[in-house]
């Protein structure tokens, strides 16, 4: 059994991206997913959130880009 999933992100600030991450019990990987900013972007854009959408098969994931969070926002109740 595999226990890593290619993750690609669509949309948002890590449009064409891919990851590897490891999947969870049930096989999936997590969702929605924190992305931090590049540490060489020179921005403080926080965190880009990405949500599961589809599995393309293959070990393959697809994210779809939900919306940007600073770390102290996601920190809040």
């Amino acid at each position: 059994m595999n226990m890593h999933a290619r993750i690609e992100l669509f949309g948002g600030p890590e449009d064409g991206r891919e990851i590897t991450l490891p999947v969870s019990a049930e096989g999936e990987p997590l969702s929605p997913l924190p992305v931090p900013a590049p540490r060489d972007s020179g921005e403080d854009e926080g965190v880009a959130w990405y949500e599961r959408d589809h599995h393309r098969g293959r070990g393959m994931w697809i994210y779809r880009y939900a919306n940007s969070r600073s770390p102290r926002q996601s920190e809040l109740p």
